[in-house]
Formats: structure tokens, C-alpha cells, sequence
């Protein structure tokens, strides 16, 4: 197997600030709500290198409070060299600012005032702080009625077009929400017959001698990458064997560095449709490692919220399954995954074979800079999501407006 490229995707195109809206669902995967999203963008390359979605606590609870819990995430930004912040908040209906009769003032001004707060101090430049309500956007910061009246300001229908034109090309289709990620990932009913067809199988094939890892992999990858190409059919025996090769760990870890470094894209992707479809089939014995290779195929593709739902779907059935919990601290810590590419590209099938368990897992909690012994994954999780997401960037090809814009924040741009 050769390597092959494992540059990242191509940046999705941001037409400037108004074209924010559009483009935060298909950053995180699923349209926000009672969130608060937080944009990291690069300095030089204007890339969108981390978003960070937090659940708004109740608004009894303190803000300052609030604000310093979620501080532990900004690593991840430091990390990524995405110094410049811009910070939206979703409500939920019970807080729109612009439902009738209005105005009212924009919700959680307090907690926004207090998180700008945390993030200057922390060495982070927040540039605005934007209130987002379907297509409707005010500044919290911005004092003009022209650029931000009391009502919100219309994102004009262009803007949002241009984005969701290049999202669709790009194969992104977000969810309503993020429960409706989570039943995505939800177990199959045990009476499904596809179900009973998996489990069935597996139990046949429990005690089989299985060919070489090597050959299991490569005869794996040879359907995935037919099914790609859409020269193989679709064979139930074949998924099995992708879940057979998930459950040994030279194989996963063979297995994860043929996606990682040899597989093209399409054929990464064919192999998370069969992981998801395989990860609600089959019995709780085999989850654990198929949804953490599910979650790297996620987080390959910038798609950190499937890749933290797959995890927490994998440390529920298993708490003790390591790669899963070194991924967990990995996403937590807004570890890039070019990070995983760089290190699979480092591996070779050989060191692969010869190693241990141990050490391949320590390999990659060496890479993944994650700490020796990790705490327990749902301990600082209770309320916020740590999400590394595809990169994007503004475009800022009209006479330097973007300049401007990080320099002086959104006032003109949203007037």
C-alpha cells in the first residue's frame, strides 16, 4: 500500500461575515440551539480552524461561573494558532429577542460579556459577539441602528445561498439538532433483521480461524473500495468482516492507517456509512472498536460532533475501551486531526504488526499529546462539547473588507 495524500480538505469558502449563519450548522453537523458557538480563526490564513459549541446553562445559573468553566476548552484554540474569536449565540424560542411584541434586548448579555472577558484574558482576540436567530443577526457590541437595529438585521438571501451552494457540493448536509445526530447513532431495534442477520453471523463465525490481518484489511478495503466505485454489491458477509477486522487490534490499527494515509475519500466515506450501519447492528461485545474507528473516519472529515457522538456511543458500552477514551481526551482537547494523519503516515504496516497493544496505544497518546492516565471522559463534559471542525476561511478578495473586519470587528459588514 503507498501513501497517499493526507492533506487537509479544501477550505469552505466564507463570503465574509454574513455568510456565518449558513455556514455554522454544516460546521458543527447539526443546526444550534440554546448554544453558544465559538469561531477560532487563524490569523494569516483567515481559516476557521476550531468551533466550540456549549449548551447555554439555565439563566439562573452564574455567568461568571459559566465563563470560567468554559475556559478549560481554550487550548484548543491556542493549539490550532486561532487567536481571533468570534462568538454567536443561539437561543432557544423562549429567549428570541424578536419575537413579538419587540424589541427586547438580546438574550445571555451578561454571560457573552463575560466569556469576551475569558478569552482576552486568556491571550484570545474575541473580534464581535453575535446574537443568530434563523437568518436574522445584531451585534452585541455594534452601537448602529443602520448596521443593527433593535429588530436584528436580514442576512441577505444571497449570502446565504453562496454558502449553502458550496456546502451541498461538498457532500455537508447538517442535521436539525443535535439530538437528531445522536438518533442517528442509536442502536437498532433487537428484532431488526438485519440485526439478528449480524449477530447470527458473528456468533458463526466466533471460533473461525480468520486469515492473516494483513489480508483481512486488504480484502476490506478491496470492498469498500468497490463499493465506492460502485462495482461491489452490497454483501452482509463483508460487513462482518469489516466488524471482525474492527474487534482485533492489529487489524483496527492496520485498518486505521489504510483509511487514514492509503484510502481515497470516497472510499473513507463508504467505510463510515458501513461503520454506523455496523456499529447500530451488532451486539455490545463489538461496538466499542467499531464506533472508535467510526470516529476517526468522522473526525478525518471535519466532522467532530458524529466523531464525539461516536465515542460516547463507544465509552458507553465500553468505559474501558482505550483508544476510544485517548480519542475522547484527543477531541477534548481540540487536538487537530491532521494530527491523526500525521502520525498514521509515521506507522508502518510493519511496526504495526510487531507491536504491542500498549504500544500502539501509547503512540498515539504520544502524538495526541494526551496525558498518561485519562480521567474519566464524561467527568468535565457535563455541559459543553469539545468540536474540531473542518476547516473554513473568509473569502476576503474585495479591497482588504476582511482586514478591516478583524481589525474593527463586524459593524461594517453587517451594515
Amino acid at each position: 500500500m503507498q501513501p497517499a495524500s493526507t492533506s487537509a480538505p479544501a477550505p469552505i469558502v466564507i463570503p465574509g461575515p454574513d455568510g456565518l449563519p449558513a455556514a455554522v450548522p454544516h460546521l458543527l453537523g447539526f443546526h444550534p440551539s440554546r448554544s453558544l458557538v465559538l469561531l477560532g480563526i487563524d490569523r494569516d490564513s483567515l481559516r476557521v480552524r476550531v468551533t466550540l459549541r456549549f449548551d447555554l446553562p439555565e439563566p439562573v445559573v452564574d455567568p461568571l461561573d459559566t465563563a470560567d468553566a468554559w475556559t478549560s476548552t481554550f487550548g484548543a484554540l491556542h493549539q490550532a494558532g486561532a487567536v481571533r474569536t468570534i462568538v454567536l449565540l443561539y437561543p432557544g424560542p423562549d429567549e428570541d429577542p424578536w419575537v413579538a411584541p419587540w424589541p427586547h434586548a438580546l438574550p445571555r448579555g451578561a454571560l457573552v460579556s463575560a466569556f469576551a472577558d475569558e478569552l482576552t484574558d486568556a491571550g484570545l482576540r474575541p473580534i464581535d459577539a453575535v446574537c443568530v436567530v434563523g437568518d436574522r443577526v445584531r451585534s452585541y457590541w455594534c452601537d448602529s441602528d443602520t448596521c443593527c437595529p433593535p429588530e436584528g438585521r436580514v442576512v441577505p438571501l444571497s449570502q446565504s445561498l453562496a454558502v449553502e451552494a458550496e456546502m451541498v457540493g461538498l457532500g455537508s448536509a447538517p442535521l436539525e439538532s443535535r439530538e437528531a445526530l445522536e438518533a442517528a447513532h442509536r442502536p437498532l431495534p433487537l428484532d431488526d433483521p438485519f440485526v439478528e442477520l449480524m449477530a447470527q453471523t458473528l456468533r458463526a463465525r466466533r471460533d473461525r480461524v480468520h486469515e492473516s490481518d494483513l489480508d483481512a484489511v486488504r480484502s476490506t478495503l478491496a470492498w469498500l473500495s468497490g463499493r465506492a466505485r460502485g462495482l461491489a454489491l452490497f454483501d452482509h458477509d463483508s460487513v462482518v468482516d469489516l466488524v471482525l477486522v474492527c474487534s482485533r487490534v492489529r487489524s483496527r490499527d492496520l485498518l486505521l492507517r489504510a483509511l487514514t494515509v492509503d484510502a481515497g475519500a470516497d472510499a473513507r466515506l463508504e467505510a463510515r456509512e458501513w461503520l454506523l450501519l455496523a456499529a447500530r447492528s451488532v451486539p455490545d461485545e463489538y461496538v466499542a472498536p467499531v464506533a472508535s474507528v467510526l470516529a476517526v473516519c468522522a473526525w478525518l472529515r471535519g466532522d467532530g460532533a458524529a466523531a464525539r457522538v461516536a465515542v460516547e456511543r463507544a465509552l458507553d458500552v465500553d468505559p474501558a475501551y482505550s483508544l476510544a477514551a485517548l480519542l475522547s481526551a484527543a477531541l477534548d482537547a481540540g487536538t487537530p486531526p491532521w494530527t491523526w494523519q500525521a502520525m498514521m503516515a509515521d506507522l508502518s504496516e510493519a511496526e504495526i504488526l510487531a507491536g504491542s497493544r500498549d504500544r500502539s496505544e501509547a503512540v498515539v497518546a504520544d502524538y495526541l499529546d494526551v496525558p498518561d492516565e485519562i480521567d474519566d471522559p464524561d467527568s468535565d463534559l457535563s455541559d459543553c462539547e469539545r468540536l474540531d471542525r473542518r476547516p473554513a476561511r473568509f473569502d476576503d478578495d474585495d479591497d482588504d473588507v476582511l482586514d478591516d473586519v478583524l481589525d474593527d470587528g463586524l459593524e461594517d459588514d453587517l451594515g
